[in-house]
């Protein structure tokens, strides 16, 4: 009995002197944030949200979102036509270093060529990239206002000297 009372006594003692152990590896996690999320780069997590397919508000638009690996994502919008499926962009989402990329191809545009849109705000529910060299779009943002809605749109000048915004609002279809 007296060396069950020793062993249960060193016990308490090895675990008290491990949790006073001044070295914390942990990540800085803020209220209500997990490990998980606050070791992630700017972006991952609007990213990982995004995978999965979205339904266009017209009911004809997809776009399919798929994760290709650890901070790279591809985008393809499509277009239901009877029984047909028509192909109309595919883009690449990717993070270098210090920012996340879009670089996308449309169907009958830019000579089949992709075009590279570089971010300029992210958060972990909208980014926004712009690529100013580029004729239309410049801009391009999408917002994830809760886990079921993306709110999309493409700006760029117009033949009047403004900006044409054209809007694309998706529902979770998968």
């Amino acid at each position: 009995m007296i060396l069950k009372n020793r062993i249960v006594a060193l016990i308490c003692i090895a675990l008290t002197l491990a949790s006073c152990n001044g070295n914390s590896n942990t990540p800085d996690v803020k209220e209500n944030d997990t490990v998980e999320t606050a070791t992630r780069p700017v972006g991952e997590l609007l990213f990982d949200n995004l995978v999965g397919t979205w339904r266009r508000d017209d009911g004809k638009s997809f776009e399919r979102w798929t994760k290709i690996a650890m901070g790279h994502y591809r985008s393809e919008v499509y277009k239901l036509q009877k029984t047909d499926t028509a192909w109309e962009e595919q883009a690449d989402v990717f993070r270098m270093p210090d920012r996340w990329f879009f670089q996308n191809k449309v169907a009958g545009q830019n000579e089949g060529k992709a075009v590279r849109f570089t971010s300029t705000s992210i958060t972990e529910n909208s980014v926004h990239f712009s690529n100013p060299a580029h004729d239309f779009p410049t801009d391009i943002h999408y917002s994830m206002p809760d886990s079921n809605m993306v709110h999309a749109y493409i700006v760029g000048p117009n033949s009047n000297g403004g900006k044409d915004t054209i809007p694309f609002n998706y529902t979770r279809y998968k």
